[in-house]
């Protein structure tokens, strides 16, 4: 891993946010690249205007440029702080470059990651003022669109570490090699992964028969204790399930694989934005498919 891509609305969020990619740049060397997008039109709607002028959006300048110093200002602060702080525990394999840009944030983002290719993202999972309605869909964007493992740290107040790492598993055959790379991007680290399936049908038994299945390709890191598998049947409440099992195991990431249109993405992806996964209080890891 060489290049971790942190973006950024200097919520009091970005802190922990910042941590995380810090920890994950520590082992490898990485460069994290600052980003942050401001909204660089104002449209006001003002029926006060004579109808001889179309006045229907007003582009200030001044405004504008304002709105940008202050990013700028945000930024260099940020890059100040976190200097202090690699710094201060001597960590000098991390280097921190950073961009402020005006625009649409989708857009942006993905035109940074056409740029940049970054090997990761690490991002909040809510933004300025929690307001999941903005930041939570941008998350939610990021997931479903970086070709590249997206982690989203919710508002917690202190770096959690990796030492358990649950992937909720769909029983598709793209699971193993989610494993697999699970294993490549956690290599630095001390940890060990959980594959759990939440069957939440009665009287199905093909999923323990395709997690079975699934189990056998990874009978040599299973005796090394690096792994472990097991289905849990739900009986009511989905959200109670996942969130005693995070308690119970001492869950410090939940990893998944984003499919749009799968029983996986409509159970947690599509809730993720609004509360179930949310409600984990746990940061989460999106691992796309490979194409």
């Amino acid at each position: 891993m060489k290049k971790i891509l942190v973006p950024v609305d200097f919520s009091n969020h970005t802190d922990i946010t910042c941590r995380y990619a810090i920890e994950f740049a520590k082992p490898y060397g990485a460069e994290i690249r600052l980003f942050h997008t401001y909204f660089d039109q104002i449209i006001i709607a003002d029926t006060s205007f004579p109808d001889t002028l179309d006045m229907s959006t007003i582009y200030n300048e001044e405004l504008m440029k304002e709105i940008f110093r202050q990013a700028e200002r945000n930024m260099a602060e940020l890059e100040e702080k976190l200097q202090v702080l690699i710094k201060k525990e001597n960590i000098t394999n991390v280097e921190f470059t950073s961009q402020v840009t005006g625009g649409e944030i989708e857009h942006e983002l993905g035109e940074i990651c056409k740029e940049f290719h970054p090997d990761l993202v690490v991002m909040g999972s809510t933004g300025k003022g929690n307001n999941l309605n903005v930041w939570g869909k941008v998350s939610t964007f990021i997931i479903d669109n970086a070709k590249v493992p997206v982690i989203t740290v919710p508002e917690i107040k202190n770096f959690h570490g990796f030492q358990t790492i649950m992937l909720v598993a769909d029983l598709s055959e793209g699971n193993a090699a989610t494993i697999e790379d699970m294993f490549s991007l956690f290599s630095p680290f001390s940890f060990r992964i959980k594959v759990v399936h939440f069957n939440t049908r009665s009287k199905q038994t093909d999923e323990f028969v395709r997690m079975k299945t699934l189990q056998l390709k990874f009978g040599k890191e299973e005796k090394a204790n690096l792994i472990d598998f097991e289905v849990v049947e739900i009986e009511d409440d989905n959200q109670k399930a996942v969130d005693q099992y995070v308690i119970d195991h001492h869950v410090d990431v939940i990893a998944f694989q984003p499919h749009k249109h799968s029983l996986l993405y409509l159970f947690f992806t599509k809730k993720i934005t609004k509360k179930n996964l949310y409600a984990a209080n746990v940061p989460l890891l999106a691992i796309p498919a490979k194409a």
